[in-house]
């Protein structure tokens, strides 16, 4: 049954997701983030790889003859979105980042009307602007002055990359949908990633020479973003756009500040404000009315 809802998929990966933003400011303050991103994938890749290692093995002719869209979807979604989030959140505060991240919907809805040319969804256009003013008026803990005085820097412009790796990601996802058994997919994913990741964490760890300190917390949080966040929400998050594309899916990505806001409260000791409550009514309501208009359009198509 949950296969098949892509609704609880989508808020089961972003409620992931927005753990694994908390998690993740957390352990970049221990590890480079090159190499925390190699570390997350490399634990992905031996969970991973027990279970569909021998499928994945099997269809690697099909990858191979596909090699292109498999580079192209393990740079942006895997290696890139990630790491570049890391690399950003050393150089600017996690409210730009997180107000960069909100823009993802758009950016799938305009990437998808040019590259796939599916029909602009100008109809979804007032939910997804419900769904950003939602994260604005938390991230800005419902502060105009605070918004209207945010600054930019070169973390700024490195997340906005990451934004358009995830939107090209979402995009290519699509193009490939039905092509590949998911888990495999992943696999597969994941291995090409590891390729691109290592000798620059090799290099990075060359450069910076970082004392890491292993404990059993910080342990703890890299098997979260090593297999809930690197393998049960991009499953998830992959399944869903398989049953109702990147459109409507792209949406469900305001979800994560406001659950990155409720894991920050409840394990970081920040006080849950009235702020907070009235930027989820607008983000769930935002995602409603734009998944009430796509899911309206695709019944007149057909």
């Amino acid at each position: 049954m949950i296969r098949q809802s892509p609704y609880i998929l989508l808020l089961l990966a972003t409620c992931i997701w927005g753990g694994n933003f908390v998690a993740g400011k957390a352990l970049v303050e221990h590890i480079p983030p090159i190499t925390l991103a190699a570390l997350r994938w490399g634990i992905a890749f031996l969970l991973l790889l027990p279970f569909y290692g021998k499928q994945t093995w099997r269809i690697r002719a099909e990858f191979l003859r596909n090699w292109k869209m498999l580079l192209f979807l393990s740079a942006t979604g895997v290696a890139g979105f990630n790491t570049l989030t890391y690399v950003a959140v050393q150089y600017t505060g996690s409210i730009n980042a997180s107000l960069m991240n909100s823009a993802t919907p758009i950016i799938v809805v305009i990437l998808t009307w040019l590259v796939m040319r599916e029909k602009l969804a100008w109809t979804a256009m007032p939910g997804i602007l419900i769904s950003m003013a939602g994260v604005s008026w938390i991230i800005s803990r419902g502060s105009l002055t605070a918004l209207l005085h945010l600054s930019f820097n070169k973390g700024d412009l490195l997340m906005l990359t990451a934004v358009l790796c995830w939107a090209l990601y979402s995009v290519g996802m699509k193009k490939v949908a039905g092509r590949f058994p998911s888990s495999p997919l992943l696999l597969a994913q994941v291995v090409v990633a590891l390729l691109l990741l290592i000798p620059l964490s090799i290099t990075e760890i060359a450069v910076k020479s970082p004392h890491i300190v292993w404990s059993s917390a910080l342990i703890s949080g890299l098997i979260y973003i090593g297999l809930f966040a690197s393998i049960v929400a991009f499953l998830s998050w992959n399944r869903a756009i398989e049953i109702v594309g990147p459109q409507r899916c792209a949406g469900f990505l305001n979800f994560i500040p406001m659950f990155s806001a409720i894991f920050a409260t409840a394990f970081t000791g920040e006080s849950l404000r009235m702020y907070h409550l009235l930027g989820a009514i607008l983000i769930v309501a935002g995602v409603y009315i734009t998944n009430y208009a796509m899911k309206k359009r695709q019944k007149h198509a057909a």
